[in-house]
């Protein structure tokens, strides 16, 4: 459809020449001063809110180091002007700087309740009451101990997939970590463990971020690990495994048929090519002559490593004759 500018203009000014709309105008104009006056008279009000308010510690030593966590905000409550809490809030974001030179003295940061108010009325202004905090005081822990390295042992219950094997054991990044204490309680930590990680019915290599636990008086550096837990598919493997007769008297040899018997069994996808067959132990007892009665001799598995699953014989019994020396 095509449209005629020329008319939309003619238009367009007789609209704004008539007196519905210039009435309409000033319409907007009184509301909109008017809901400026309000606001102002709103702003210039008492009021309340509350603040999330950074902790900040400046001019901490690199030799430190807190054992105590330091809180990332706290919780502020403050009557004033409505001007000069929007101003806190909206123009700037409140922050707390703790200066560790003039508070931190022989292992401890101590900030009194007194300390609190007196800074934040230089956050806020001196007009504002602070009528409530989310902690009355800060004591914080801290050591000049250089860190000590420990390792980290990884609490988990794993559970593959059914047709999956965990191939390998768990392994967290980093494997070690720094733990800062006082000497006294270094002594005493050797490790450090995970908290508990039960993974289930995972077919896959899975990697996760876990917490350490948590020592009283010590700190951990990093406080977190990632744990790669190794999971692969299972195969099926076959060996001709020859089997040893045990218990045979003197002057006797113990000849079976076959000597050798096929073994399957199942392995981790990246063990298929390795050469198992001397990890794998068959043997027969000279002893169980006298019980067996249909002249076959049972074939026991004596040895093979844990990895292998499922392992089974395909002939369990073999026959045997006795040749005298």
């Amino acid at each position: 459809m095509n449209i005629n500018q020329e008319e939309v203009k003619n238009k367009w000014r007789r609209l704004k020449g008539s007196s519905g709309f210039h009435n309409i105008v000033l319409f907007l104009e009184f509301v909109a001063v008017s809901a400026l006056f309000w606001l102002i008279l709103a702003l210039n009000d008492s009021a309340q809110n509350n603040f999330n308010v950074r902790v900040q510690i400046s001019n901490v030593p690199d030799t430190v180091t807190f054992i105590s966590d330091i809180p990332e905000k706290i919780h502020v409550s403050v009557r004033d002007k409505g001007t000069n809490l929007w101003r806190s809030g909206i123009l700037r974001h409140p922050t707390l700087s703790i200066n560790f030179k003039e508070y931190g003295d022989k292992g401890m940061l101590r900030f009194t309740k007194n300390d609190l108010l007196s800074s934040l009325k230089s956050v806020f202004g001196s007009t504002a009451q602070i009528t409530a905090l989310s902690l009355d005081s800060l004591n914080l822990v801290y050591t000049t101990n250089k860190g000590k390295r420990v390792p980290v042992v990884i609490d988990a219950m794993i559970m593959p997939a059914s047709g999956s094997i965990q191939e390998g054991d768990a392994r967290s990044v980093p494997s070690n970590v720094l733990v800062y204490a006082e000497q006294e309680v270094l002594d005493t930590i050797h490790k450090v463990v995970t908290e508990n990680i039960d993974l289930m019915d995972i077919s896959e290599t899975t990697q996760i971020d876990v917490n350490l636990r948590k020592i009283k008086g010590a700190r951990i550096l990093p406080s977190q690990v990632k744990v790669m837990v190794p999971i692969e598919p299972l195969v099926k493997k076959e060996a001709l495994i020859t089997i040893t007769p045990t218990n045979v008297p003197k002057g006797e040899s113990l000849l079976l048929f076959p000597s050798k018997v096929p073994v399957q069994y199942y392995v981790a996808m990246s063990r298929l090519g390795d050469n198992d067959d001397p990890s794998i132990e068959l043997q027969v007892d000279y002893n169980q002559i006298d019980r067996s009665k249909s002249g076959r001799l049972h074939v026991e598995v004596i040895r093979y490593p844990d990895r292998f699953q499922n392992l089974s014989l395909k002939n369990d019994s073999v026959e045997y004759t006795i040749v005298k020396n």
